[in-house]
């Protein structure tokens, strides 16, 4: 498949956040996850045998974790946990659905060993976790806004966008503020919104955007008939599978799947059943960290 064009103002989220310091948790739609109690809803994993691995994921974030019609748990993350239960003999999968702090609670304590849900490790996390070096996916992020004529960064100067101080996004947009005095974006800070509430704040003009996932954004946008528009990709972000700290063992393991699948083309094929695109041809070179996504 051919590259997608990277525009000149789409940010290498690596490169852009190397010289402020700046890597986070993501995502802003991270927010929405809060909140809900969890979820029953479960998806065995491919494996009949080896060592049982409580993983966690969520149930709202199409098309990467969500339920289908029929309550069955479904999505990207999914397909590729299951893609990753297969190839592995000494390892067994049971994947249930959580509310996001809780999961992160259950990690942490070790009843639940790996959590997937489009996460980018920060450094308050990887002091309490660790992470697979190979990410499983590369997830391109766009402006929710009501403004057809909006496409760029450029074109959001002086636009407000809904920001989540302490998440990596706007920390990004802080640096870009002040990397581009000229271009800056104006800030309505929240500490919790969903993605639909951020919609609707957009539709009735309470605020301009709100930076997103475009695998995201339709479902959203249909669900809620807030009519918005989409912006170009304007960053893409590689996220990881997160362990329990004590986990290296089945860390490595995991590991060396994805590398497996990333080599045999498995991995793009599931992006493109999943998302519609092969994100790692698509993006990679939006990307500082190419090693991980050649």
């Amino acid at each position: 498949m051919a590259k997608q064009n990277v525009t000149p103002h789409m940010i290498s989220r690596r490169n852009f956040l190397k010289g402020a310091g700046i890597l986070g948790l993501g995502v802003f739609g991270v927010a929405s996850l809060s909140g809900c109690a969890p979820d029953s809803s479960s998806a065995a994993g491919g494996s009949a045998s080896g060592t049982t691995v409580s993983v966690l994921t969520y149930n709202g974030n199409p098309p990467y974790c969500y339920l289908d019609d029929a309550g069955n748990l479904v999505g990207y993350d999914v397909d590729v946990l299951k893609a990753v239960d297969e190839k592995l003999d000494d390892y067994s999968f049971s994947i249930d659905s959580m509310d996001f702090n809780a999961m992160i609670t259950a990690c942490e304590s070790g009843s639940a060993e790996l959590v997937s849900c489009q996460l980018v490790p920060n450094e308050d996390r990887k002091a309490k976790f660790i992470f697979c070096e190979e990410p499983f996916c590369l997830s391109p992020m766009v402006f929710a806004t009501a403004d057809p004529n909006c496409k760029t960064l450029d074109d959001m100067a002086g636009k407000s966008t809904i920001a989540t101080p302490g998440g990596y996004e706007y920390g990004m947009l802080q640096a870009y503020n002040e990397k581009y005095p000229d271009k800056a974006l104006t800030f309505e800070t929240v500490s919790s919104l969903t993605m639909a509430d951020a919609f609707k704040m957009i539709s009735s003009g309470q605020v301009d955007s709100f930076l997103c996932y475009d695998g995201t954004f339709d479902a959203v946008n249909e669900e809620v008939g807030a009519g918005l528009y989409k912006t170009d990709v304007v960053m893409c972000e590689s996220t990881y599978f997160m362990f329990n700290k004590d986990q290296t063992e089945l860390r490595d393991a995991v590991d060396g799947v994805l590398k497996e699948m990333k080599s045999d083309g498995s991995l793009a094929k599931i992006a493109e059943q999943d998302l519609g695109t092969d994100v790692f041809s698509a993006y990679g070179d939006a990307l500082s960290d190419n090693e991980l996504v050649a």
